[in-house]
């Protein structure tokens, strides 16, 4: 299965949903992680990861692609893995519109404000071309770093189903216990910090891998 973390907002999450949703089907069999925004967030953290002194047994094989070479050779390097992530760029760009036509399961996380909302009204522009191309193309969307204090994602909720999208029961709220197992190249349960955050991101890998 390939999947995509996708969006033209930055700061929505991708990058945390990427390299965690890769750790986890790590455990599962051989997975690529494919890391196609230039800032290359993802393959920093994979080179934490790598160096880090708790030698985690299960790491995803991470490489990095821009632009049509997520295409062209992200469609050969998955060939030889059980699962592939790709985290696009937070933009418009070629590299988001080539993770479009190679993956099956586009996510895409959204946050909650009436920002976010207009940014997925241009994406979803974007992904209506994309399944011209690609007919196996499904879009799943990831409420993400949702402020639980807030109505807000009630709001957002609304939004999306007057969209018809589908969107996932399971939401992943602003938490420090994320922020802090990036920077350690690691993952909320391997650090054990936060149990509400191990709970939300383990509701996600379940409904996305189902």
């Amino acid at each position: 299965m390939i999947y995509g973390v996708v969006n033209t907002k930055g700061g929505v999450g991708k990058t945390t949903i990427a390299v965690h949703l890769a750790a986890y089907l790590s455990t599962k069999g051989k997975t690529l992680l494919i890391d196609g925004d230039p800032q290359a967030s993802s393959a920093s953290w994979a080179a934490w990861r790598r160096d880090s002194d708790q030698k985690y047994p299960f790491n995803p094989t991470t490489t990095c692609l821009t632009g049509k070479a997520i295409y062209s050779e992200g469609r050969d390097l998955s060939s030889g893995f059980m699962n592939t992530v790709i985290d696009a760029g937070g933009r418009d760009t070629s590299g988001l519109r080539s993770t479009l036509l190679l993956c099956q399961k586009a996510i895409v996380p959204v946050g909650a404000s009436n920002m976010d909302a207009a940014a997925l009204s241009d994406l979803l522009e974007v992904i209506d071309i994309a399944r011209d191309y690609n007919s196996d193309l499904t879009i799943h969307i990831l409420l993400s770093r949702i402020d639980p204090r807030t109505k807000d994602s009630a709001e957002m909720l609304a939004f999306l189903k007057d969209q018809n999208l589908t969107v996932l029961s399971s939401q992943i709220c602003e938490r420090v216990a994320f922020r802090r197992a990036i920077g350690e190249g690691a993952t909320v349960a391997e650090i054990k910090k936060d149990t509400a955050a191990i709970t939300e991101i383990t509701h996600f890998f379940e409904e996305i891998t189902a």
